[in-house]
């Protein structure tokens, strides 16, 4: 096993009760990528962000991530694949004769208001040196992934989109430590070999007879949508999310309704997980959100920017607990989500 690596705080003070704005900041990056004038401000304004609302959109121009204009579309060329290659790769959960435990594709489960299907992907993808086939651990485990016959060029755009999404988490991390007076090192090194996730999301549209069954919000009529998403917080340090233009994507406020984070162009959703909420003791904000939605398809591309399953979560001012080991406190909270319920952080037998 790699040694243990710590995420420890500095002089992180509690954060202030309730946010100090409702609306969902939108910040350019430019400064921050390129280096350039206003820099400072960005740092400031990611900070903010991450005490006050806990979210915000940021603004990336065209080519700064070096990816193709196309990027999301050629990653949703996933869903065009056929059940049959689906099922190859679907969870032990969903196929009993396949391996995989935690990373694959998961099918919309009637059961469930979440009515919705993707695929989880890990380091490996873009990392093939990370594949690990030997802990049985499965967090750690390979990602299945669709042959290149079925996908020609998939693989290597997931690969890049990843590889860019970790480049842009350590961007925001780095951020994160500088405006908060903590050692950017520190902060980073657990993510050296980090173990984050990409997951591809299809939300259907709802058959007729299922959305009676579902919640109505926003009113009635024309206006009347349906909660398609369980109101949670993410687990993990911070996820970056593209989203189409359906939207769908809802903020709990302080008073306890919900903001619509609209979809932009050229931008990315940023939420911050309960993760960085323990390290900050609380200063950095968790926020709880939702989908809403179901009378159209929807897609959306979250990034997941973890650290190594190994790495030692030590919040500042923990009472005298020692902190945690992340991969476990991932594996306890992720039970929540309906993808993951009844799984056992075992290996899987030998069929």
């Amino acid at each position: 096993m790699i040694a243990a690596r710590a995420i420890a705080g500095s002089d992180i003070q509690p954060r202030r009760d309730t946010m100090s704005q409702t609306l969902i900041p939108h910040i350019d990056l430019t400064p921050l990528l390129a280096n350039t004038a206003g820099r400072a401000e960005t740092v400031a304004a990611i900070v903010d962000a991450a005490c006050d609302s806990g979210f915000m959109t940021i603004g990336i121009a065209p080519g700064q991530l070096d990816l193709a204009d196309d990027i999301h579309g050629r990653l949703l060329r996933f869903f065009e694949l056929d059940e049959d290659h689906k099922q190859q790769l679907a969870r032990h959960k969903f196929v009993a004769a396949n391996r995989n435990v935690y990373r694959g594709y998961f099918p919309p489960q009637d059961e469930d208001p979440t009515w919705k299907e993707g695929i989880d992907l890990g380091p490996d993808i873009a990392h093939p040196e990370r594949a690990d086939n030997a802990s049985g651990d499965p967090l750690r485990e390979p990602t299945p992934r669709p042959p290149e016959a079925a996908l020609p060029g998939w693989a290597d755009d997931i690969a890049a989109y990843y590889r860019a999404m970790e480049a842009l988490g350590r961007v925001i991390a780095g951020a994160l430590a500088e405006g908060l007076g903590v050692d950017r090192e520190t902060l980073l090194r657990p993510f050296d070999h980090g173990n984050s996730t990409l997951r591809l999301i299809h939300y259907p549209e709802r058959r007729v007879e299922t959305l009676e069954a579902m919640p109505a919000v926003d009113g009635e009529g024309d206006a009347r949508r349906w909660l398609v998403g369980v109101p949670h917080c993410d687990n993990g340090f911070i996820t970056l999310l593209w989203q189409d233009q359906v939207g769908g994507l809802q903020v709990r406020t302080p008073a306890g309704g919900w903001e619509d984070v609209p979809p932009r162009d050229n931008a990315l959703v940023v939420n911050f997980g309960r993760l960085l909420a323990d390290w900050s003791s609380d200063r950095i904000q968790a926020t709880e959100h939702r989908i809403v939605g179901g009378t159209r398809s929807r897609h959306s591309i979250p990034f997941f920017f973890e650290p190594a399953v190994d790495a030692h979560i030590a919040a500042p001012d923990a009472a005298g607990d020692g902190g945690y080991i992340y991969g476990d406190r991932l594996w306890e909270r992720m039970q929540a989500f309906v993808e993951f319920q009844g799984l056992e952080r075992t290996p899987v037998a030998d069929a």
